[in-house]
C-alpha cells in the first residue's frame, strides 16, 4: 500500500502518518520502485495509534505504550498514564463520555494483565493459545499474525462485531480446542505437497464446515454482524490480506474449498454478497 491509501484505510492523513514516522511511532516501511511500500503490519499499528489517541492518550504517552510488553509487564507505569488521562477526561466532562469509557476500558484491562488491544479479549484469548501451539509444532505462523492484524485494524475501526464474542463465548472446551486444532492443521498444510496435501486441504475444509454447522446459528450472528456498504467493502478487502498470508497451494485449496461450501449454503451465501458489497436482489 502507498501512504495514501493506509492513510484512507486509517481514517487519517498523509502528513499524519510522516508525523508518527518522524516521532518514531510508526516504523519506516521499504522502498520498492523509489516509493515506500506499506503492509498490515503498519496498518495495524496505524490503528492501534490512532485508537489511543482517540481514547485521549498524547502521542508520548502513546509512545510509552507501544513500548510496553504487549502483555502489559509494567503495569503501574501504564495504570499511571491512563489513570491520569482519565483524570483529565472527567474534569472536562461535557462532551467527552466516549472518551471517558475508552480509558475506563483501557484501564480495566490492564488492572487484569491484559494487552491493550481493540480487538474483543476472547479473540485475543484465542489467538494467543493458536500462536502457542503453533510454537509449540515449529509450524509457521504468518496467517496468524496476519488474520489478529487485519482484526486489530477493524476493532480500531469499529467494525467487529459484538456477535464475535457471543461466538466465542458459545464454545466448550471441547469446541475451543477443536478450533485451535483447526487452526494449526491450516498451518501444517504449508509443509504438505502432492495427493497427501490434496486430500488433507479437502478434509479440513469439510471439518471446518462441521465445525461452522455445529454452531451455525452464531456462526451466521457472526457474519452478519459485520456491516454492509463502504466499511463493509473494507472490511471485506482486509480480509483478502489474511488469505494473501497464506503461501501454500494446500492452504489456498482448502480456503476455496471452505468457500465454495459457505457460499452452496442460501443463508451463509447471502451474509458474504452483503459484506463482499453484493446485495442480492429482493
Amino acid at each position: 500500500m502507498r501512504v495514501k491509501e493506509i492513510a484512507d484505510l486509517a481514517g487519517t492523513t498523509p502528513r499524519a502518518v510522516r508525523h508518527y514516522h518522524r516521532l518514531g511511532l510508526l516504523p519506516v516501511p521499504p522502498t520498492v520502485h523509489g516509493k515506500r511500500e506499506y503492509g498490515v503490519a503498519h496498518l495495524a499499528r496505524l490503528m492501534r495509534i490512532r485508537w489511543l489517541a482517540e481514547g485521549g492518550l498524547p502521542l508520548a504517552q502513546i509512545a510509552e505504550v507501544l513500548a510496553q510488553d504487549p502483555g502489559g509487564t509494567d503495569r503501574d507505569s501504564v495504570l499511571g498514564s491512563l489513570r491520569a488521562t482519565r483524570e483529565e477526561i472527567l474534569a472536562r466532562r461535557r462532551g467527552l463520555q466516549a472518551q471517558e469509557a475508552r480509558i475506563e476500558e483501557l484501564i480495566a484491562r490492564v488492572e487484569d494483565g491484559e494487552g491493550l488491544e481493540p480487538i474483543p479479549q476472547l479473540l485475543v484469548r484465542f489467538y494467543d493459545a493458536v500462536q502457542a501451539r503453533l510454537d509449540e509444532a515449529g509450524l509457521n505462523a504468518r496467517g496468524l499474525r496476519a488474520e489478529r492484524q487485519v482484526v486489530t485494524a477493524l476493532a480500531a475501526l469499529d467494525l467487529v462485531p459484538d456477535s464475535i464474542n457471543a461466538f466465542l463465548a458459545e464454545l466448550d472446551s471441547t469446541d475451543w480446542e477443536a478450533g485451535v486444532r483447526i487452526y494449526t492443521e491450516i498451518a501444517r498444510l504449508e509443509q504438505l505437497h502432492g495427493d497427501v496435501a490434496r486430500t488433507s486441504a479437502i478434509q479440513l475444509a469439510e471439518e471446518t464446515w462441521e465445525y461452522t454447522l455445529r454452531h451455525r446459528r452464531a456462526a451466521l450472528a457472526a457474519f452478519a454482524g459485520f456491516p454492509a456498504g463502504a466499511p463493509g467493502r473494507t472490511t471485506w478487502r482486509l480480509t483478502q490480506m489474511i488469505t494473501d498470508a497464506y503461501t501454500g497451494p494446500a492452504q489456498h485449496l482448502y480456503l476455496n474449498r471452505f468457500l465454495k461450501l459457505l457460499m452452496t449454503d442460501p443463508e451463509f451465501a447471502v451474509v458474504l454478497k452483503r459484506l463482499a458489497g453484493d446485495e442480492p436482489a429482493l
